[in-house]
């Protein structure tokens, strides 16, 4: 009886011991090594702040890239890779990252999830990119050391345009929270004057967007980051397209859409 509970004793901490976390192959989740490590090697720090089982998007970067041999490869050529997980089931994170990933989230700031950053020597941090649709693997980590290497030239050019394109959309959608939902007035002659009042709104920040699109068309950018300028634009087409369908909307369709909406939440919501 004594040897049984001795053994059972050992497997229990084996498992422990050995026991499978959420993170990838070729990434740590000790932050404070790989800064460590960074100091040696010269590398940055490449770090993913994941919600690995409860955020689709962090289980479409795990599954598309991080777990991918080609990605991991490459990038380490350049990153020491870390994974910062906040899921769930926190039985998945290691002692040490259960007691330490609530504080790296609250001290570099995560708002959304997933979000990666680069994070130097000294333990500043600054934003990295996330892949593209549809690049490979070992492109993104290709793309993601030419960042690194670019950054200088990215915070010059690149930076400035974007914190005034993100302030103008915050002032933009600013309006629109303060209008509300149109659809949840009590009567129809007020969701439709709220309605209006949305598109309104929407056709100014229209305006202004189409405004900036041409400001940082003119932009002149070393061509090292022309890409970057690219993204940034592609980034706004694809915003400014969905602005524009939806001023196209009439109130009806709107009304419909929102209807057909809040239908499916329901039905989730029973299930």
């Amino acid at each position: 009886m004594k040897k049984t509970m001795i053994l059972a004793a050992m497997s229990a901490v084996s498992l422990a011991l050995f026991a499978k976390t959420s993170t990838p192959a070729g990434f740590t989740d000790d932050l404070d090594a790989a800064i460590e490590a960074s100091k040696k090697s010269g590398k940055t720090v490449y770090a993913v702040f994941s919600g690995s089982d409860w955020c689709h998007w962090c289980k479409v970067l795990e599954k598309d890239y991080l777990s991918k041999k080609e990605f991991v490869d490459e990038a380490s050529k350049s990153f020491e890779l870390v994974y910062i997980d906040s899921p769930n089931d926190k039985t998945k994170l290691s002692e040490r990252a259960a007691k330490n990933n609530p504080d790296l989230v609250k001290k570099y700031r995560i708002r959304g999830f997933p979000t990666v950053k680069f994070i130097a020597a000294d333990g500043s941090a600054s934003d990295a990119s996330r892949p593209r649709n549809g690049v490979a693997p070992k492109a993104y980590a290709e793309s993601l050391a030419k960042e690194i290497k670019y950054r200088p030239l990215i915070d010059k050019h690149i930076t400035p345009l974007k914190t005034e394109l993100n302030a103008a959309m915050r002032d933009g959608y600013g309006k629109f929270f303060k209008i509300g939902d149109p659809f949840s007035k009590k009567t129809e002659e007020e969701q439709r004057a709220a309605y209006a009042d949305v598109q309104k709104n929407l056709g100014e920040l229209i305006a202004k967007m189409t405004e900036m699109r041409g400001k940082i068309a003119k932009v002149e950018v070393p061509a090292e980051i022309a890409h970057e300028k690219e993204e940034l634009l592609k980034m706004l087409d694809g915003n400014l397209k969905g602005m524009k369908d939806g001023a196209a909307m009439t109130f009806e369709d709107a009304k419909k859409l929102d209807e057909a909406r809040k239908s499916r939440r329901g039905k989730r919501k029973i299930k």
